[in-house]
């Protein structure tokens, strides 16, 4: 009876240990996974607060918001990012500082005339209040010429790569004109225009958006407006 009692107990102590080392490997595989976020938001924190940062764009921040827009492009150290603005030297700067060339990451920054890339090599690509000049550098504005941009990058955007998209806002129901009439575009034409060329809507955050305080029929450009407009703020997706 003793020997019966006894070998019970073992195989309870057995099963107990057994059942513990497998919450530590799950809590362990939890723990990891929690890192991987947690290191890259500390690694974009760190970008953005680093002192080193050109003062100019340092004093942008407050309207700008770069830590909320880096975290909602869901970045990686070790990502190829391309950004289509070549001027654009304040998400440079930061991602510059954010994607690292010791994983394998890359910046490319350059022109949407002069861009080319191979096929599924981008992880994400920035368009950053320059998607109007798809229709405002053509004499003659036409859907056809934004369709021929993005369909370039959709074809070098890997499967679940993401497109962020930042430009002013215009009026609801505003024609492709207002892109070289004021500079801006109504983010329902981006959304048409997207999801023409293949690509899923993921997400928009409205941090940037001044409807109340931006009149949405003056020129971005206005002394009155300028670097304050209201403008939103788009996350598409390559499903292929």
């Amino acid at each position: 009876m003793y020997l019966i009692v006894n070998q019970k107990l073992s195989g309870l102590i057995m099963t107990n240990k057994k059942n513990m080392m497998i919450c530590a490997l799950l809590s362990l595989i939890i723990s990891c996974g929690n890192n991987k976020e947690l290191e890259i938001d500390e690694i974009i924190d760190m970008a953005v607060n680093d002192p080193s940062r050109n003062i100019e764009n340092k004093e942008k921040d407050k309207l700008n918001k770069p830590l909320e827009i880096l975290k909602f492009a869901e970045l990686s150290s070790d990502m190829t990012v391309l950004n289509l603005s070549p001027v654009d030297e304040f998400y440079n700067e930061l991602l510059n500082s954010i994607i690292n060339e010791d994983k394998n990451g890359s910046v490319i920054d350059i022109s949407d005339d002069e861009f080319s890339s191979a096929e599924n090599s981008l992880d994400r690509v920035f368009m950053i209040e320059n998607y109007h000049k798809l229709y405002s550098d053509h004499t003659h504005p036409e859907t056809n010429n934004a369709q021929q941009i993005l369909e370039k990058v959709r074809v070098a955007l890997k499967p679940g790569g993401l497109v962020i998209v930042i430009d002013h806002d215009a009026e609801k129901g505003s024609s492709i004109a207002t892109a070289s009439s004021i500079n801006r575009l109504s983010d329902e034409i981006i959304m048409s225009d997207m999801n023409n060329a293949g690509f899923e809507f993921v997400d928009n955050i409205h941090i940037l958006k001044d409807d109340w305080e931006d009149d949405l029929t003056i020129s971005a450009f206005d002394p009155s407006v300028i670097g304050s407009t209201s403008r939103f703020v788009h996350k598409y997706r390559n499903p292929d």
